[in-house]
């Protein structure tokens, strides 16, 4: 089923001129465009642009991206795996920092004491696992800032990393 670059960028809540800069830089061309200027994009197209906003929610590069879903080794289903592992993660961090913001509502007004540890529990600003992992594994360069505590992470985050 083909559709136009407005239904597309509706259906996945982007810009018509992020569409037609994905097609500019060839990262996402049409398999069609009809004799009038239409772009149509089949199925084919919107699983790509799928995998290319799951790339951008990670902060890829759009040259990163394209190298990385260009590539014949490149693998879909591995690849939304990998999505779905760094989401969870960052749902849990979330999830966790929600917890500490209203432990401080509690505690600003009085209601509880907060230890000063229990103030920052929940900020980590180490690199989530997963992610790095995704960036090692397809090739984009990382700012290293490695502590222990992001190792002792990425140890026991990968005993639980699904081998093959």
């Amino acid at each position: 089923m083909a559709m136009k670059v407005k239904e597309v960028a509706e259906l996945a809540s982007i810009s018509v001129r992020t569409l037609h800069h994905y097609d500019e830089i060839g990262l996402l061309t049409p398999d069609e465009v009809t004799s009038a200027g239409y772009r149509l994009y089949s199925d084919a197209n919107l699983e790509r642009l799928q995998q290319i906003l799951f790339f951008k929610e990670l902060d890829f590069s759009l040259k990163d991206i394209k190298n990385i879903i260009t590539d014949p080794s490149f693998n879909p289903e591995e690849t939304l795996h990998m999505h779905r592992l760094i989401l969870l993660e960052k749902r849990q961090r979330l999830d966790h920092m929600i917890a500490t913001i209203d432990k401080t509502v509690l505690h600003m007004r009085g209601e509880i004491i907060m230890t000063t540890k229990e103030q920052f529990e929940g900020f980590d600003f180490c690199q989530n696992p997963y992610e790095q992992e995704a960036r090692e594994r397809w090739g984009t360069k990382l700012s290293n800032r490695q502590t222990k505590n992001c190792i002792t992470r990425l140890s026991r985050i990968l005993k639980l990393w699904p081998t093959k």
